[in-house]
């Protein structure tokens, strides 16, 4: 078995700006667990424990997905905050709820949904707040106030990727990817 999920990864640059706005969580932080720099994405999917043998077929749903051709989009995130759970803080910057490219976002999502459904592939189904995480288990006196920013996250491929952890640190390996591309005219 294999814990899997669907996602889309970010570039170096998206992902100095989200360790930009991870740095603000810290510094009013008393404690907390923080994404590690490489483990910085927005989840699609989250299919947990999964045999090593529905990767093929997982692939084919990636594949399917994308047909008709999806075209490279960009997300703006500009909503930061947190997910309240058991005394414990989750925090995270999203999706602006206007973004038109949010459209295009959730009809992937929903192709990905469907294709697992028809073929018998268990995922999470929550309902879906497309997010990046920056920390969690966080900590603080006082409220964590975040200056409002855009930043811009290019989609242009979705991955499969594994988590498992390796001497004590979580890691995030790309298993299979699947690039979005143009409309042919």
């Amino acid at each position: 078995m294999m814990r899997l999920f669907i996602a889309i990864n970010c570039n170096e640059e998206t992902r100095n700006l989200l360790l930009s706005v991870q740095e603000k969580i810290k510094a009013q932080s008393t404690k907390g667990s923080f994404s590690r720099p490489e483990n910085l994405h927005l989840t699609l999917t989250f299919l947990g424990e999964t045999p090593a043998t529905h990767i093929s077929r997982i692939t084919s749903i990636m594949e399917e997905a994308l047909q008709p051709p999806v075209a490279p989009f960009t997300l703006t995130f500009s909503q930061t905050g947190c997910f309240r759970h058991s005394g414990k803080e989750l925090w995270w910057v999203g999706v602006d709820p206007v973004d038109p490219s949010l459209n295009t976002l959730k009809e992937l999502k929903q192709r990905l949904a469907n294709g697992l459904s028809a073929r018998n592939i268990a995922f999470d189904k929550k309902p879906f707040k497309p997010h990046v995480t920056l920390g969690r288990e966080i900590k603080h006196d006082a409220p964590i106030v975040i200056p409002k920013q855009e930043i811009f996250f290019p989609v242009n491929r979705i991955s499969l990727m594994q988590s498992e952890r390796l001497n004590g640190v979580l890691v995030y390996t790309e298993i299979v990817g699947r690039d979005l591309k143009k409309c042919r005219d």
